[in-house]
């Protein structure tokens, strides 16, 4: 701790952090959930159901993979959406991106609809992760019939 943090109670917002795979993967679908800036039920349950799915989360308990939710909210709340996204692709590893998008769209599409801030919100993953088009466009396009999704107002 520094002079500045322990006079002040300031931490250093520019500190790097690390995440690990399993937590950089949950990073991903936490942002996708925040995307339209709020957090329904539906997506508070398909979340946990959703990450209890992939290889990275079978040997979590439901407490460690709340409490690792819990230190992601808080860093989402911290840095925000962006911010949370970019510090989670750096620990992402490449064979896992796909699946990650795939999970933030299924996330997203979770209450139906597919809101401008949402749209906006995947356009910005697909992007950063490197996703070909036709690959982002097949998922997108797979999970809206799943879910029977409704596009609302084409705005961003």
């Amino acid at each position: 701790m520094n002079l500045l943090e322990k006079m002040f109670g300031v931490q250093d917002t520019a500190r790097r952090i690390s995440l690990s795979p399993a937590e950089a993967f949950a990073a991903i679908a936490v942002a996708a959930i925040a995307a339209d800036g709020y957090l329904s039920n539906e997506e508070r349950h398909r979340i946990v159901e959703v990450l209890f799915q992939v290889d990275l989360f079978q040997g979590y308990s439901e407490q460690r993979l709340a409490e690792l939710l819990e230190k992601l909210f808080n860093l989402l709340s911290v840095r925000g959406i962006d911010p949370l996204v970019a510090i989670a692709r750096e620990s992402l590893p490449h064979q896992l991106q796909e699946t990650a998008f795939t999970v933030a769209v299924d996330l997203v599409l979770v209450d139906g609809e597919l809101s401008p801030k949402e749209k906006s919100f995947l356009v910005r993953l697909w992007n950063i992760m490197d996703i070909p088009v036709e690959t982002a466009s097949q998922i997108l396009d797979l999970k809206i019939e799943e879910y029977d999704a409704v596009e609302v107002a084409n705005q961003s």
